[in-house]
């Protein structure tokens, strides 16, 4: 996820404003979409990025938020690790 954030970071800083469509229209595979939106939801949180959706289910909006290039926000490995098993099923 993090590689995909840097993409996002990137282009919205060259473009300051543009559409989560637009931002995933190079993408292949399922997999890469939800990496950017995840990387997005990251980049929300660290308060980079602003979303605007007009409408219920309509195109979103994502304007970059985050300052200078000098500055990259913070965007964890959370979901770039497999999920933790329980306990017991560690247990030889």
């Amino acid at each position: 996820m993090r590689e995909q954030a840097g993409i996002v970071v990137a282009r919205l800083r060259e473009l300051g404003e543009t559409s989560f469509r637009a931002l995933v229209e190079d993408t292949d595979d399922t997999l890469t979409v939800v990496a950017r939106f995840l990387a997005l939801l990251e980049l929300y949180r660290e308060k980079a990025v602003a979303l605007d959706q007009e409408t219920a289910l309509g195109d979103l909006t994502v304007r970059w938020t985050g300052g200078e290039e000098d500055t990259a926000p913070a965007v964890t490995d959370e979901f770039d690790r497999p999920p933790e098993q329980p306990e017991e099923e560690r247990k030889p």
